[in-house]
């Protein structure tokens, strides 16, 4: 039920500001690249600058049509998945943490930067999340046990900047 809700929110967000588009980082140079544009909507795994994975899902008319396309060298294969697949995997990632307690139950004071975010800290830093005062996703996420869950915002997109994914 929940999922669904940040599904709904993700939509509007691209469609009020005309596509959205950001990047979370991990390491060994690794991005995940969430975003929609128009009727299309993208969750995309880059390596290096280069796309691996990609998860794309086109809505229309409130029915969804999704594909998988894996990216190995010069090959590529595509296959159809569960309709509503990349929304689904979108509002996972977009809206990473925000309902667990140790967010809900508190209220951050923005913190004002390039991307004015509030800060959500668990247990003695343990934990870390960012979230867009903006835009409402998830631009930052630390975690001490699982160092390789973390990430940070690398790029943000609105408008005429987004473009759809190229897989090459």
């Amino acid at each position: 039920m929940m999922n669904a809700m940040f599904e709904e929110k993700f939509i509007k967000l691209v469609e009020e500001n005309d596509g959205f588009e950001f990047y979370q980082a991990y390491r060994n140079d690794v991005d995940h690249v969430i975003g929609g544009k128009g009727d299309t909507y993208w969750y995309v795994i880059m390596k290096k600058g280069k796309v691996t994975e990609a998860y794309i899902g086109k809505n229309k008319g409130g029915v969804w049509e999704d594909k998988y396309i894996k990216v190995s060298g010069a090959s590529k294969k595509e296959k159809t998945v569960p309709a509503g697949n990349t929304i689904k995997l979108i509002s996972e990632k977009a809206y990473l943490m925000q309902n667990e307690t140790w967010v809900t139950r508190r209220t951050p004071k923005p913190i004002e930067d390039v991307h004015p975010h509030y800060h959500y800290v668990y247990g003695f830093g343990d934990k870390g999340l960012d979230v867009s005062v903006q835009y409402g996703v998830t631009i930052a996420y630390s975690d001490i046990k699982d160092v390789d869950a973390g990430f940070h915002l690398r790029y943000l997109y609105t408008g005429s900047d987004v473009t759809l994914p190229d897989i090459d």
